[in-house]
């Protein structure tokens, strides 16, 4: 190949290298290295961060500089140009700095021109449009909702870890939420649509045995959904009573709640659905004692309260705690087959 001389500067391609007739610095100081638009502008949320790109809203970002940063990098991307003769260029990185309501993003550009690669620097004029996304516009002004899940529970209030698990629950679909208000008789989330009021609902009925029963109130495009979620708030040792007969809850399956029918000692699982509508209630009937564990040995099990006294045999006492110790307190269910130490006391 015949050595070349650049027109701007005087060196020769046995010095440095060439794009064209130019040497590489002389080129990118003449031509640049791609064409980028001069100005882009950027709306974005002022409460979190996200920016409009395309008519939609992106997620959530912890900073300005990095949602601004991801939108010019993909805007810029589909409209950098290279300068001829350059057959590709790439967007190598990027730098903001932000000054009110307008910024200039660096961008850092790497042309390749056969084995030749150049780099520039560019700059880019960025105009800043501050506004709120809907998600936000919609809990500020706390209107914006489609659909309410009103939280009640039964038997207990909600409170200690009970309500922990429902805050955790709402947490994970915050996005979609638009308020949240506590009343005495529950709490009520207002959602920004029915399907994450329903995916929240159906949260609820398999954390919580809960009974969920939809309505809806108003006409066209006002209507709204209204979810109503009974907790069962239960917890695995609870003695229950449903449909007259007492019931140990031992824990959950993916069917329902496992339930000892301490009258027959069959065990069921029973669908949070059944559970409601057959109704229950904690247990206080009259056959439930609290009663000390005076002595187990052999066969026999030995066991009194403040009033009486009972000598069982072993294979009559069934336990539901993890370890049974001589003068310790239980609480005691009497059955007319056999008898259940319900679990520890004190």
């Amino acid at each position: 190949m015949p050595e070349k001389i650049c027109p701007m500067c005087g060196r020769s391609s046995a010095e440095v290298e060439f794009i064209g007739n130019l040497c590489k610095d002389c080129f990118i100081k003449k031509y640049g290295v791609a064409q980028l638009p001069e100005q882009v502008e950027v709306t974005y949320c002022t409460s979190c961060h996200a920016h409009r790109s395309m008519g939609r809203w992106s997620d959530p970002y912890e900073s300005l500089e990095e949602s601004i940063a991801d939108y010019l990098e993909a805007y810029l991307a589909n409209r950098v140009k290279p300068i001829e003769p350059i057959e590709e260029v790439t967007i190598k990185g990027l730098r903001l700095e932000i000054a009110g309501k307008e910024a200039r993003a660096y961008v850092d550009l790497e042309g390749r021109y056969g084995s030749v690669t150049a780099s520039e620097t560019a700059v880019v004029k960025v105009i800043l449009k501050p506004t709120l996304c809907p998600i936000c516009s919609s809990r500020k002004t706390g209107e914006g909702y489609t659909a309410v899940v009103q939280v009640r529970s039964y038997p207990r209030p909600l409170k200690g870890e009970a309500l922990r698990r429902l805050r955790r629950i709402i947490d994970s679909v915050s996005e979609d939420v638009v308020k949240v208000k506590e009343l005495k008789e529950g709490i009520d989330v207002y959602m920004r649509d029915h399907p994450t009021a329903r995916v929240l609902a159906a949260r609820l009925r398999s954390e919580f045995n809960a009974k969920v029963v939809e309505t809806f109130k108003g006409m066209g495009e006002k209507v709204k959904l209204y979810v109503s979620a009974r907790l069962a708030t239960l917890s695995p040792g609870d003695l229950i009573e449903v449909e007259g007969s007492p019931m140990f809850y031992l824990g959950d399956t993916k069917n329902g709640m496992l339930l000892v029918n301490l009258d027959t000692g069959k065990r069921v699982v029973m669908s949070p659905e059944r559970l409601w509508d057959s109704g229950f209630s904690l247990y206080q009937g009259q056959n439930l004692k609290s009663m000390m564990l005076l002595s187990r040995q052999g066969n026999r099990y030995v066991l009194v309260s403040d009033e009486d006294s009972i000598e069982v045999p072993s294979d009559q006492v069934e336990a539901f705690t993890e370890s049974l110790n001589e003068g310790e307190r239980y609480l005691v269910y009497l059955s007319r087959r056999r008898i259940y130490l319900v679990r520890r006391e004190g």
